[in-house]
């Protein structure tokens, strides 16, 4: 049974909902990979918490649904929700992210 993680992440008026679960390190924002989302300041802002947990994130697949608020709320949102199930998945790395 797959282990699958739900985590959810607000920035002001902006809801990020991430789901992650085991797999090859694919990130999908809003159905869209990430490499094809928004521009590169962007998309290296939603890495953040990736670069942060290192080999794990290569194992893992997350699915982020993002609404509400403006682009730069969505994506401390996103950041929030990526990095809480990061944590649950794996509590070695909760001091990175404190």
């Amino acid at each position: 049974m797959k282990k699958v993680i739900q985590t959810q992440g607000t920035r002001k008026t902006a809801v990020a909902r991430a789901t992650l679960t085991a797999g090859k390190g694919n990130v999908h924002v809003n159905n869209q990979l990430l490499d094809n989302y928004a521009n590169e300041m962007i998309r290296l802002r939603i890495q953040e918490p990736l670069i942060l947990a290192g080999e794990t994130a290569k194992a893992i697949d997350i699915d982020i649904r993002c609404h509400g608020g403006g682009v730069n709320g969505q994506i401390d949102a996103i950041r929030l929700a990526t990095a809480r199930a990061l944590v649950e998945f794996d509590s070695k790395l909760k001091p990175v992210f404190e």
